[in-house]
């Protein structure tokens, strides 16, 4: 028995899988159009929270990076809230960067927290736990 997304879960799957493809496309706008207004991400490498001016400048930096792949997001599960307006993912992140021997990886777990605007979903919250790298 296999369980089928409700049409929230759907849209927020398919938000991450946007902000994926963005990552990949490096593709600024695309991230800083699936982020609420007062977006707040306490990243893997920081023990300080940043802002969504202050993330889309780290995005920025990781671009610029030569050596930079992509970061991926993978949701384990999506549990929309009872009002429908918030909903929590749970999931596992990859980054990947080119190495002179070989690719080189960071991972770990991460949760974010979406929010019903009139756009649609947009990422609220996010924190990230780095637990291979």
């Amino acid at each position: 028995m296999t369980d089928i997304p409700t049409p929230d879960e759907a849209k927020i799957r398919q938000a991450r899988s946007a902000f994926n493809d963005a990552l990949v496309a490096k593709d600024i706008s695309a991230i800083d159009a699936l982020l609420a207004e007062d977006y707040a991400v306490m990243p893997s490498f920081s023990a300080h929270c940043f802002d969504r001016p202050g993330m889309l400048d780290v995005y920025r930096n990781y671009f610029a990076d030569p050596g930079f792949i992509t970061f991926d997001r993978a949701p384990d599960s999506i549990l929309v809230g009872s009002d429908g307006k918030r909903a929590a993912e749970l999931g596992h992140w990859r980054g990947r960067w080119r190495a002179d021997s070989g690719e080189r990886s960071r991972a770990g777990i991460y949760h974010a927290a979406w929010f019903l605007s009139d756009q649609g979903w947009k990422l609220k919250r996010e924190s990230y736990v780095l637990l291979e790298g």
